[in-house]
């Protein structure tokens, strides 16, 4: 009877206050944003009125505009204290998205777009920086499944309820994501201690003026290309999916909030575990193998109409996602500099910017032309090229940045 207790107790104990704050607050804000995410692109073409092309180049702005602050805000996170730039990044959304309730045209809502893109660019690189300053770097990989997995859990939840919002009312979805922002800020402005800007090492100074930016930023540079393929389809899944169902599904609306649920719900279950239980394999075969999960669930997209199997590919989808992306973000704590961490995260996670502005556009026409299923079997075949390529970056890259694992 006390099992239950004493593990929960002990996993509390094992990580610092500022994992669990954090938690809190991406439980909240993804439970909200999950509500809007899987019916956006049916909101902008429902009801403020716009196109197939249109709706999916205001898609792209938001992270058209993170590309653009990007290594702005990374340099903000370097010079400036974490816990202040988050803290200002999340109002700054959170007034967009209030804003969008309200929204009743398309260049307001592609304006406020903007605005929340420049906001997350300044907090995901803050916020990363924030947690390899707080936490041990043999904590590093299972804290960000645990806050992967607490995204999760407003991921599974969202979508149900975001199905009775948008036939009540969708503009009320976009009110709870500004109430989910404002209480994330009020708990890391309560709860969360400032971390010092790291300050470089005279090693660290001495090779970025002798070698250049290019170089001393090249490792993260090679890790945002080499990612691009995943992102390019999660740019799909988000956008061009939602179409594509529409046009093979009958109920696409239950649909797309049954998988994004059933995804939801594995991620819970199984995420913090999967990485616990492959943290000791290559990091190479766990980030390479992500690529192939995610190219059998573009192929089952491209082919399958069935709930039930399109159900089992979302397992497939986790185990990816879970082995993968979170040991991409640990690879990267292992790379950067710590006087570079906010710049690293900033170059790094500029791959989904890239493919979330050019992805759903360019999707959005190869699916009107030649249909959805060229379109996922197109994204297939981009993920087999970009796994082996960084298969073999990552095989060079191991011997001089080891694995530290934990316990």
């Amino acid at each position: 009877m006390n099992l239950i207790p004493h593990s929960l107790t002990r996993l509390i104990a094992t990580y610092p206050p500022i994992l669990w704050v954090r938690l809190f607050g991406e439980t909240l804000t993804s439970l909200s944003s999950a509500m809007i995410a899987p019916f956006l692109v049916l909101y902008l073409s429902e009801h403020i009125g716009s196109s197939i092309t249109w709706t999916m180049l205001i898609i792209g702005l938001q992270p058209f505009s993170e590309i653009l602050l990007t290594l702005f805000a990374g340099g903000v996170t370097d010079r400036f204290r974490r816990k202040t730039v988050m803290l200002v990044s999340l109002l700054l959304q959170g007034l967009a998205m209030l804003a969008m309730a309200w929204a009743d045209s398309l260049a307001a809502f592609a304006l406020l777009y903007v605005v929340n893109g420049a906001g997350r660019s300044l907090f995901i690189p803050a916020s990363r920086a924030h947690l390899a300053d707080s936490i041990a770097g043999t904590q590093m990989a299972s804290a960000f499944a645990l806050l992967s997995t607490a995204g999760s859990i407003g991921a599974a939840l969202g979508p149900l309820v975001g199905v009775l919002i948008y036939q009540y009312d969708p503009a009320l979805a976009f009110l709870f994501t500004a109430m989910s922002l404002l209480l994330y800020a009020i708990a890391v402005w309560w709860k969360v201690p400032h971390t010092q800007p790291a300050i470089a090492s005279e090693n660290t100074a001495s090779e970025t003026y002798m070698n250049g930016p290019l170089q001393t930023y090249r490792p993260a540079l090679a890790i945002m290309f080499l990612s691009l393929p995943i992102s390019l389809f999660y740019a799909q899944t988000e956008t061009n999916l939602q179409l594509h169902f529409k046009q093979t599904m009958p109920d696409y609306l239950q649909t797309l909030a049954t998988l994004v649920s059933a995804k939801g719900i594995m991620l819970i279950l199984l995420e913090f575990w999967l990485v616990k239980w492959t943290q000791k394999l290559p990091t190479r075969l766990l980030i390479s193998g992500s690529y192939f999960c995610f190219l059998i669930v573009a192929l089952g997209y491209a082919f399958l109409d069935s709930l039930p199997a399109l159900i089992a590919l979302q397992l497939i989808w986790v185990i990816g996602e879970s082995i993968g992306i979170t040991q991409l973000l640990t690879f990267v704590t292992r790379v950067a500099p710590p006087s570079m961490r906010g710049r690293y995260f900033a170059i790094t996670g500029t791959h989904w910017d890239i493919s979330r502005t050019c992805g759903p556009y360019l999707g959005s026409l190869v699916l009107i032309h030649f249909g959805g299923a060229t379109l996922f079997v197109f994204v297939a075949a981009v993920l087999l090229i970009g796994g082996w390529a960084m298969y073999a970056y990552l095989a060079r890259k191991e011997k001089a940045f080891p694995i530290v694992q934990e316990g």
